[in-house]
């Protein structure tokens, strides 16, 4: 008969209600499951039994109604049931329930606390002040879900005829296949008269978070274990199912007025981070589906999660960050002096949208040999929008950031905080002193392309025996076409200053990387509208603002590609920002508050179309600068001194609009494995179809590419800028770099010792740094039991002496188990980096080739700067570059390459009433296209920490160079001021301060009159400046004994000379044509040349270890040695005699040009030591005599 059903209307009201519950329940729910199987008797319909909440469904009608003024429910992290400290505690406050049909409706207000034995203890983690919580559940069955009354058992004896030839079910159109589940979640405000509003807030701390983490690991991610199930207990029934795996979609949605975010990297609260959220809304749907593992095993059905659509939209908000002035703190007890807050960024809105992350179709190994595109006509269509198709979309409307001093040094802080706990955890894992595999395959082992049996007869088909041969292939393809072009110029240029631009950005590999038509999934699009970021320094007030109307940044998962022999996975990032301005104060403001920011208005960052055409209202850019480079920012027309606050603040526009684009090509050897299962053709092997010349490389690429850029800027403003790029983008902590040299300092001691002596000091610090966490916590569990006696007995001064003490042991352990960690560190990473270098090496032998494994370009076509007076609006001088070209790229063996080209430079005077306007152009003015200025540095691996240059090659087209004293004295003022003109260090003096010269390094002069080979020069030993005076050898040698002396250690001599010196094979700097001309500050001085012809000769070194400063140093001797002599000689007119005017050779050239330099360096006693040189007046003054 059927079962006996309830039919309810219920209400209760409750004053008090805890509940508890955890893992450690589990077995023991179990249990009493098994026990309650044996108290009620089972049916004897041969139907399968309902799980509970068809059960419930079947047995109980009605509504119930549920009040509770209290409920707390403590939600236990551990699987010991005597644990009393460590759960998650959920507080419950007038609490409305109300259960009816497949609804239920929950209202109240919430506040979770996480309970544990430290400090951190009672730390509120969510505080919702009232909140109307409403679930709807839609049931999936075969027939009516309320119809109850169809449901009627049998008894076996009693089966109908229909069922007998199947499974028979009692319940089969009442039984539940699946449910929807809907929830909505409606946050509101709890107002009071005349108090604040109580809004919605969470708060982690960083040991909070980590709490977290390991209440996932224990709880949510828990496995129930059978209780007495199985052969053993006689108990083979199937498993209950779950009503976690009954679920086919869940939708969410949330809304709230206002949400309030902190986080605090310690208990400290001395550095952390705030965000004000402004209303807002959220929306997901997500559908679960069960899948059987195809690995032969028994398994239950595999529960995968997908989101169907997300949608979050916030207001109005802003983010904060907390630091203090004081840097060094002590490690654990509390500040006494409260952080100051600093704005780091605010939007107007924010919505962020997720679509269905279905991949695309896999394409076959035909098709990508044939050549067909893996993007559908319609996904081309989509991405020529660049808006479509992507799974994760992200829009920020308005944003308005900050960065600044102390906003660096809050999130240096707090990333070193964060990075210190990750890198001890790893340290302290059985991972960290495991080797590096690497696998090393010969030709032999070369991995082949999967081919399936249709492809392998068109294989073996008669076209393979028509492959070309290589000499052909590099008879009739781009090598060969390149070989004539060399030939047929053979013939008519025979000087060659430097090759010709290719005028376009068609051979970036970055760019071309991102631009390919192997996308596999577009995975975000994230977009500014009208952003603005500003940008303030340490050591001045003024302020940048850099602003853009749209900005576009989009990452991509791409089909797998081959790198090497390797399979590897690609994603990319493309950012695209367009209307681009720059923006600077005027004058440096005289008040640093960084709250009086002048932010940009809408209508100056945005470009509409109306903005194109003529106003008559818009009175301030019919009359001003409009969106012209050095405009003002200001709605006043006419503003006067008078009228204007002397603390007013003026933005000057310092690059009109432009564009920028970025692209990062990444390649990585973590691949999905079912991506992985039919691989693209391996197309080192098809060199047949592309050329060997046109082979891509799979290399980590970035490319920044700048459009037009149109500058203007005066001293003040060049100033702010240098000091943004010096103190915010270029700055590293000084912690960081203690921690650099300790780890170069460690890298030479583990070089010295074999691998077995490397371990043995990191296994003893390991050991001591688990020792100091054990005591860690027993001190933190002490002081925690401390505590809360003194909640009892506040006045007990035994108990206040005991806190005192554990605290100040809490505090010295803290720190000891920060140095230890940091040593720790060192350690670690010297002997990974030895294991890598000692694999690589391996590798590339076993590979027969060095490959290039990152690549960094960077480029813009045009840029004009525009230097101008204190007032941003008088021009002083106007500098044009164009074709700008920076390459770096970086191999596996630790060495690289440096390129940089400038196909164009041209720099104007237009300082009024100056002699010349052209300060430097180059002299073809543009009749041919070569490169202007060519720099390559080709690098090779470091030799014991030793940087090593292998190429070093400086090449410059002949130059114009018209300069006045005035035009110099303003530059100076610009780019230095406060510095005399006139004052110039001497080279003593720089040889005084240089401590890096030992008794093994030569002096920079002896070395460059040894090693240098100059065009058109003689032996230069006997040249005084060659060598150094007997008094400043002396010197030197008394700091070397001095220093040798006190650091009489190797390590740390190897560590210095590593840090400073650079080994140079070769270094050359053709000759280099110029035409100077010059006017003194008076009407006539002596120093006045016009279109004075000068040859800077030749430079080419071997085999040199120096610093930078010992290169510039030489060239700087050796070019001011070859100006001054040509200078000289231009200026006297020295004239040689008519019999030898034709061009004198051998002896007699020597002997004329020795003359020469006899007459400028001894003047009148040059008879003495040259006797054949003729005397100077008649020479300098009289005719020359006739043959």
């Amino acid at each position: 008969m059927p079962a006996l059903k309830f039919y309810h209307d219920l209400v209760a009201d409750i004053n008090s209600w805890d509940l508890a519950y955890g893992p450690c329940f589990e077995p023991t729910w179990g249990q009493v499951n098994i026990c309650m199987n044996d108290l009620n008797k089972p049916s004897i319909d041969p139907s399968a039994p309902l799980p509970f909440w068809d059960k419930m469904r079947l047995l109980f009608h009605g509504r119930l109604i549920i009040t509770v003024q209290r409920w707390n429910y403590l939600w236990l992290s551990t699987k010991d049931c005597y644990n009393t400290t460590e759960h998650l505690d959920w507080e419950f406050n007038d609490v409305y329930l109300d259960w009816t049909n497949a609804h239920f409706l929950f209202k109240g207000a919430l506040d979770v606390y996480i309970r544990t034995a430290s400090k951190y203890d009672d730390v509120r983690l969510l505080h919702i002040p009232k909140f109307r919580w409403e679930f709807g559940i839609e049931w999936i069955t075969n027939g009516d879900v309320n119809d109850h009354h169809s449901v009627m058992p049998c008894a076996p004896d009693k089966v109908p005829e229909h069922s007998i030839k199947q499974v028979h079910d009692s319940y089969a159109l009442f039984r539940s296949h699946n449910l929807n589940l809907k929830m909505n979640l409606d946050v509101k405000l709890n107002k009071k008269d005349g108090e604040e509003p109580d809004i919605p807030s969470i708060l982690f701390y960083s040991s909070t978070m980590r709490w977290l983490q390991n209440f996932q690991a224990v709880v949510i991610r828990n496995v129930t274990r059978p209780t007495r199930r199985g052969n053993l207990f006689d108990n083979t029934k199937p498993r209950k199912p779950a009503l976690s795996r009954m679920y086919k979609t869940v939708e969410f949605n949330a809304k709230f007025p206002q949400l309030q975010v902190n986080y605090w990297a310690s208990g400290a609260k001395q550095r952390g981070i705030e965000m004000c959220l402004g209303k807002g809304s959220f929306t997901s749907k997500f559908n679960l589906q069960l899948s059987n593992p195809t690995d032969g095993l028994l398994h239950r059905h595999n529960a995968d999660w997908n989101v169907n659509g997300m949608v979050f939209d916030v207001g109005e908000s802003h983010a904060y960050l907390y630091t203090t002035a004081a840097d060094n703190y002590q490690v654990g007890m509390p500040s006494k002096s409260a952080s100051d807050r600093h704005h780091v960024a605010s939007v107007e809105k924010v919505v962020y949208c997720r679509q269905s992350s279905s991949p695309s179709r896999s394409p076959s190994v035909e098709e990508i040999q044939e050549g067909v595109p893996l993007t559908p006509e319609g996904d081309q269509a989509e991405d020529a929008g660049n808006d479509k198709g992507f799974i994760h979309k992200l829009v920020v409307y308005e944003f308005r950031g900050s960065w600044t001093r102390f906003n660096r040094d809050a999130v240096l802080g707090m990333y070193d905080a964060y990075s210190t706990a990750q890198t001890l955890k790893h340290n302290l894992s059985t991972e960290a002193l495991k080797g590096i595999k690497v696998e090393t395959k010969g030709p032999q082992n070369r991995s082949h392309t999967p081919t399936t049996p249709s492809n392998s007869t068109t294989a073996s088909s008669p076209a393979t025996s028509s492959t070309p041969s290589p000499m052909s292939m590099l008879q009739g393809g781009h090598a060969a076409n390149m070989l004539h072009q060399l030939l047929s110029e053979t013939a008519t240029k025979f000087m060659v200053f430097s090759e010709e631009i290719s005028g376009s950005n068609e051979m970036l590999f970055g760019a071309q990387a991102c631009t390919t038509d192997d996308v596999m999934r577009k995975n975000w699009l994230i977009e500014f509208v009208n952003s603005q970021v500003m940008l303030k320094g340490c050591e001045l007030s003024g302020y940048v603002i850099v602003s853009a109307a749209n900005a576009q940044v989009m990452h991509c998962r791409h089909w797998p590609a081959w790198r090497g022999r390797q399979l590897t996975s690609k994603t990319t990032w493309v950012g695209k920002l367009d209307s681009m301005q720059y923006f600077a104060t005027v004058e440096s403001p005289t008040s640093s508050n960084i709250e009086n920011v002048l932010w940009l208005s809408k209508t100056y960052i945005e470009r509409s179309m109306q903005q194109q055409a003529v106003d008559l209202t818009d009175i301030p850019d019919l009359v001003g600068s409009g969106e012209s480079v050095g405009g003002v920012v200001s709605d006043t027309v006419g503003a006067t001194r008078a009228g204007f606050h002397h603390d007013a603040v003026q933005l000057q526009r310092i690059i009109s609009r432009c564009s920028c684009q970025f692209y990062y090509a990444s390649y990585s050897e973590e691949i999905d494995p079912d991506v992985a299962a039919e691989p693209p053709p391996d197309k080192s092997e098809n060199e047949n179809e592309g050329g060997i010349l046109k082979q891509d490389e799979a290399v980590d690429s970035f490319t920044l590419m700048h459009q037009d850029l149109d500058v203007c800027t005066n001293s003040a403003q060049y100033a702010t800028i240098m000091d943004i790029i010096n103190n915010l983008l270029l700055y590293v902590e000084p912690k960081r770099k203690e921690a650099t040299e300790k780890l170069q300092r460690m890298r030479f001691h583990f070089q010295l010792r074999s691998e077995e002596d490397q371990k043995g000091p990191i296994l003893s610090l390991q050991n001591k740094l688990r020792i100091n966490l054990a005591e860690l916590r027993r001190l933190e569990k002490e002081l925690y039991g401390i505590h809360r006696q003194l909640e009892a007995n506040q006045d007990d001064p035994t108990l206040l002496q005991q806190s005192m003490d554990v605290e100040e042991q809490v505090v010295d352990c803290k720190e000891s188990l920060l140095t230890a960690s940091h040593d720790l560190n060192v350690m670690v990473s010297v002997y990974k980096e030895i294991q890598l270098q000692r694999a690589m090496k391996l590798k590339i032998q076993s590979d027969q080739g060095v490959k290039v494994v990152r690549r960094v370009e960077m480029c813009f076509s045009l840029a004009k700067w525009k230097l101008t007076e204190q007032d941003g609006q008088l021009g002083m001088s106007y500098l044009e570059i164009r074709q700008f070209t920076y390459t770096r790229t970086s191999k596996n063996d630790d060495s690289g390459n440096h390129s940089m080209e400038i196909g164009w430079v041209t720099m104007n005077n237009l300082l009024p009433n100056e002699i010349y306007k052209d300060v430097l152009r180059p002299q073809d003015m543009g009749k041919t296209r070569q490169v202007t200025l060519r720099v390559i540095c080709r690098g090779k691996p470091p030799v014991g920490g030793i940087s090593v240059q292998e190429h070093f090659e400086v090449n410059v087209v002949p130059l114009t160079i018209q300069l006045t004293y005035n035009f110099f004295k303003r530059m100076m003022g610009f780019f230095f001021p406060g510095r005399s003109v006139d004052q110039e260090p001497g080279e003593d003096l720089q040889l005084k301060n240089r401590p890096d010269l030992d008794d093994d390094t030569e002096s920079i002069s002896s070395r460059v009159s040894k090693t240098s080979v100059r065009s058109g020069n003689s032996d230069d030993s006997t040249h005084p400046a060659s060598t150094i005076s007997s008094r400043d050898s002396f010197r030197i040698k008394k700091k070397q004994e001095t220093r040798k002396t006190h650091s009489s250690d190797d390590i740390e001599k190897m560590k210095e000379r590593a840090e400073r010196n650079n080994t140079f094979f070769y270094i050359k700097i053709p000759p280099l044509p110029l035409c100077i001309s010059y006017k003194g500050g008076k009407e006539k001085n002596i120093e006045d040349v016009h279109n004075l012809n000068i040859l800077l000769p030749t430079q080419e070194y071997h085999n040199q270890t120096w610093t930078w400063l010992d290169l510039l140093m030489a060239l700087k001797r050796e070019y001011k040695q070859a100006l001054l002599s040509q200078a000289i000689k231009e200026k006297l007119k020295f004239k040689l005699p008519v019999g030898k005017a034709e061009g004198p050779t051998g002896k007699e050239s020597q002997a004329d040009e020795d003359a020469d330099k006899a007459k400028l360096l001894f003047g009148a006693k040059a008879p003495n030591i040259a006797s054949n040189i003729e005397k100077p007046k008649k020479v300098l003054f009289g005719k020359p005599p006739k043959n």
